[in-house]
């Protein structure tokens, strides 16, 4: 548990962090923000677990690619050594709760404006990012009913439907798409927008969304954040209900709605403190490669409630990291440190000075050498990384099913095959196994390695009824 200096000065803030550190018999330690410091801290304590604790203010894109690089190079290996998490809000009181929940989420509502498996959850509302006005709505115990918006009917656009199934039908996951800022999430088509100010999720619609697009410059927000607030209190747009359903929210396709900005006025903030948000996956830059953001969208899914959402984020991390070392050997050690792709293309000068080394060394820069360093280090992971939010695996039970056993200083892993499963199947180790060594039985189809706190199988092929079992050794 890390607690900025400048928060730790106040008491309030400094008691999330010491709540936090108790809650999991962790320690609590102060951190300067920099990256040498956390590098520092984390080598003297090599926790399995971090958060950071800090103001809104104090988190910024920067901040976020900072931390992502720290916790890969506590040791020699390229892999990240703790699964993070940033807890913050508009006050102490609002931080503390996120510290304070205690029961784990599993997930049966949800809302969003892009498509998800919704055969994983009881109920929900997708509207639609494939086709403008295009809806599929789920009702409990009913088979999922497609729909289109009726613009004589909600002139304002599908916001006020998304806004109503926010207010009314208890979502407890978000996952979304389209256009975003820092202060605001859109619907897809332009058909309005939500806007954060004052604590609260604002209504803007269809025929605001013009005056809105005045504060951006393409899709950076470029105006002032209290002019923005200004204007949304002169059209009285109508405030989203505050919320304490526990649910969580993973901004897969969204540019920069990930980054507090320096500022309780940001999207996220907000969803920390009023909107009962109690973990949110999203990009501090405008995404462009989205292998970060979907990725983590779909390994979560793909797993029918074997991972936690944070397991995703670590474990989507890893094979990012994985699949640029494998196919594109020295990638992984070039950094993207800037807000932009565009703007870093042109003026960050590591990254380009890296690119070209890369290049020189016969690489062809092709979109997804470059994709792949951006992604890894510009996805933010907001809320405690031990809250546990996951789907029903009962409800659409996964293929194969994990049994671990301790052995030894190491872990012995059985794979059992319900149907016929061929695919990607990483997993979180129950307990960190130091010098690990995978041991794996002669003729097995599988393609996996071992690390200190994961297993990443890449691909495992398993028919109907079988099993097949891994030793996970230290050496």
């Amino acid at each position: 548990m890390l607690v900025s200096k400048a928060s730790a000065l106040e008491p309030a803030w400094q008691n999330v962090g010491e709540k936090l550190a108790a809650k999991h018999q962790g320690t609590c330690e102060v951190w300067d923000g920099s990256q040498a410091d956390m590098i520092a801290l984390l080598k003297k304590s090599r926790p399995r677990y971090l958060a950071i604790v800090a103001k809104p203010e104090k988190f910024t894109a920067s901040t976020v690619r900072s931390i992502n690089r720290a916790t890969r190079m506590v040791n020699d290996d390229p892999w990240s050594d703790c699964r993070w998490g940033l807890i913050t809000g508009n006050t102490p009181a609002d931080a503390l709760r996120l510290v304070e929940t205690n029961e784990p989420l599993i997930v049966r509502r949800a809302l969003c404006t892009t498509g998800i498996n919704l055969g994983l959850v009881d109920s929900g509302l997708v509207v639609s990012d494939g086709g403008k006005g295009g809806f599929t709505r789920k009702l409990a115990g009913e088979q999922p009913q497609d729909g289109h918006w009726d613009e004589a009917a909600d002139p304002a656009g599908t916001v006020t439907m998304f806004a109503n199934a926010w207010n009314n039908d208890h979502p407890q996951l978000l996952v979304t798409s389209s256009h975003a800022t820092q202060f605001n999430l859109e619907m897809p088509f332009d058909l309005g927008l939500i806007a954060s100010h004052g604590g609260r999720f604002h209504l803007i619609t269809m025929q605001q969304r013009n005056k809105f697009a005045s504060f951006l410059s393409g899709a950076m927000f470029t105006g002032e954040v209290a002019k923005l607030g200004a204007w949304i209190d002169s059209i009285h747009a109508p405030a989203l209900n505050s919320s304490d359903e526990p649910k969580v929210w993973v901004a897969a396709g969204n540019c920069l709605i990930g980054d507090a900005c320096g500022t309780g006025e940001s999207m996220v903030s907000t969803a920390l403190s009023t909107g009962g948000v109690k973990q949110f996956v999203g990009y501090v830059v405008p995404t462009w490669f989205g292998r970060g953001g979907w990725g983590t969208s779909g390994l979560w899914q793909e797993s029918r409630g074997g991972l936690s959402l944070s397991e995703a984020f670590f474990l989507n991390q890893q094979l990012l990291i994985d699949e640029t070392i494998r196919r594109f050997p020295g990638a992984e050690k070039v950094v993207f440190n800037s807000d932009d792709i565009d703007k870093g293309m042109k003026t960050d000068r590591a990254f380009i000075e890296g690119i070209q080394a890369l290049e020189k060394g016969g690489m062809k820069m092709e979109k997804d050498v470059i994709g792949l360093i951006h992604d890894r280090d510009v996805l933010a992971f907001w809320g405690d990384p031990l809250f546990d939010a996951r789907f029903d695996p009962q409800r659409l039970p996964h293929p194969l099913q994990a049994a671990w056993q301790k052995a030894g200083a190491g872990l012995k892993l059985t794979l059992t095959a319900s149907a016929d499963f061929e695919g990607c199947f990483p997993l979180w180790l129950p307990s960190r196994v130091n010098s690990p060594c995978l041991k794996v039985p002669q003729g097995a189809k599988i393609d996996a390695l071992a690390a200190a706190d994961f297993l990443l199988i890449r691909k495992v092929t398993l028919k109907q009824g079988e099993h097949l079992e891994l030793s996970i050794v230290a050496l």
